[in-house]
């Protein structure tokens, strides 16, 4: 990165920490590890949930698809909406805010994506504010407490925006760090573990859903495959204790 560059994003996290993002992400945070908390407490088959909405989802997209290749696309893309809530429900673990050591290059796709979700809240927030402020001052019932509503919303809608804003000049300023040791992460990855690997996508491919354990251990083909297998799963856990605190951006 050229210093000119670097110094555009130093200066808008600067920018950011002014306008609070440091002391909103604390509550952030903070939020998170309390929506998981409860969510396990009052939805503990959260997840069972969340494949149905999903394969509805797939249904309906389906049904408007008009190539097999977008059909493909339709299926993976659910695919990897169920693995990726997995991944948050039981880490516990939002993926607009935590890296995964071993991809942290994807981090950036969730923060321009979060930040475009609160964009949209903003522009509600620009048309419905005034409308309500108009009514409260005619006197309109209701209309004061939704004004409050929508300017609350606002503040938090800025906060947010603020925070990615934060997190995409940190992001961009240890990028090419972060990429090449993403590419090492993945030769080693298919050095070591690329035939398991490959049984475990061939197997996705033949389904509409996430494969069951019996169906992946039922493509292993030989003895090296499954060595591979265990091995990668004892990393697998080896990883998630020793990051149990999350690398957070």
């Amino acid at each position: 990165m050229k210093k000119e560059e670097r110094q555009k994003w130093k200066q808008q996290i600067k920018l950011c920490e002014k306008f609070g993002a440091k002391r909103f992400q604390k509550v952030v945070f903070g939020v998170e590890k309390a929506k998981f908390k409860v969510l396990k407490t009052i939805a503990p088959n959260f997840i069972e949930y969340y494949d149905k909405y999903c394969d509805w989802k797939k249904k309906k997209a389906l049904k408007r698809a008009k190539t097999q290749e977008e059909k493909d696309m339709i299926i993976q893309r659910a695919q990897f909406e169920k693995m990726a809530m997995r991944k948050e429900f039981h880490q516990e673990k939002n993926r607009n805010y935590h890296m995964d050591s071993k991809k942290p290059t994807e981090i950036y796709q969730y923060l321009e994506w979060n930040k475009g979700v609160h964009k949209k809240g903003m522009i509600k927030n620009a048309i419905l504010l005034p409308i309500f402020i108009g009514g409260s001052i005619m006197g309109v019932p209701g209309a004061l407490p939704l004004a409050i509503f929508e300017l609350l919303s606002a503040g938090i809608n800025f906060e947010c925006i603020n925070i990615q804003n934060y997190n995409i000049g940190r992001y961009k300023i240890m990028e090419e760090t972060m990429k090449k040791r993403e590419a090492r992460t993945v030769k080693k990855d298919i050095e070591e573990f690329g035939q398991a690997s490959e049984v475990i996508y061939s197997t996705m491919k033949k389904k509409e859903d996430l494969p069951s354990w019996d169906e992946i251990l039922q493509g292993i083909r030989n003895p090296e495959q499954l060595k591979q297998f265990r091995e990668m799963l004892l990393r697998e856990q080896s990883n998630r204790v020793a990051e149990k605190g999350g690398v957070r951006i």
